[in-house]
């Protein structure tokens, strides 16, 4: 599987989820991108469960500062793969797309990560935003201060998620990278979850 672009829609993951084996049988899946395969979301989804993770449907939402009756759904859910650790010392997730940890090949998502650079000093808001911003992604919904993220009401740990998105369509949540840039591992290190070669890599960042 070598496609990068974002197919994580989630009536596609429903549809794929069936074709690899659910007992609950859904009607053919379609994707807006024609190259992308209900085989391949498929196989995403169960490496991502392989590994320990759990694949979640999250709605990409504006102005998720406000009260959650005032946010306001954009486009259709996507899947994420969400990691959680869980032990005495620790209680920390990392959400991550799908071919960003299936892919054969890296994604600008995966390169920001392993490249651990540095929070720029004294940023003027958020310190994830600004990592984010400076690896060429974004995080922001709009240019109010209403925000958004990938949300799921019912997560009682984190109901909104602001992922760091880039141009190839692959995200990673925002604290996840900059956590790991200055070493403290958030739910899993995706180091060793990421599917493709990483003993060469393109030096982006």
């Amino acid at each position: 599987m070598r496609t990068r672009n974002r197919w994580t829609i989630g009536a596609v993951l429903l549809g794929a989820l069936a074709l690899a084996g659910c007992s609950e049988t859904l009607s053919p899946p379609t994707a807006s991108d024609p190259a992308t395969s209900a085989a391949d979301l498929a196989e995403a989804a169960a490496h991502c469960e392989q590994k320990g993770g759990e694949v979640q449907q999250r709605q990409p939402a504006w102005a998720t500062n406000l009260d959650e009756e005032d946010w306001v759904p954009l486009g259709d859910p996507v899947a994420v793969c969400r990691f959680q650790t869980l032990d005495d010392d620790a209680d920390s997730r990392i959400y991550v797309d799908l071919v960003t940890i299936s892919s054969d090949e890296p994604t600008l998502a995966a390169l920001a990560y392993l490249s651990r650079t540095e929070v720029p000093d004294d940023p003027p808001g958020n310190p994830a935003s600004a990592l984010c911003a400076s690896l060429g992604g974004t995080s922001s919904f709009g240019s109010s201060a209403d925000g958004g993220g990938l949300t799921a009401p019912d997560d009682p740990d984190d109901p909104v998620v602001a992922p760091c998105t880039f141009a190839d369509g692959s995200f990673i949540d925002e604290w996840g990278i900059a956590y790991y840039a200055d070493g403290t591992v958030r739910g899993i290190d995706l180091a060793g979850v990421f599917r493709f070669d990483r003993s060469t890599l393109p030096e982006v960042f």
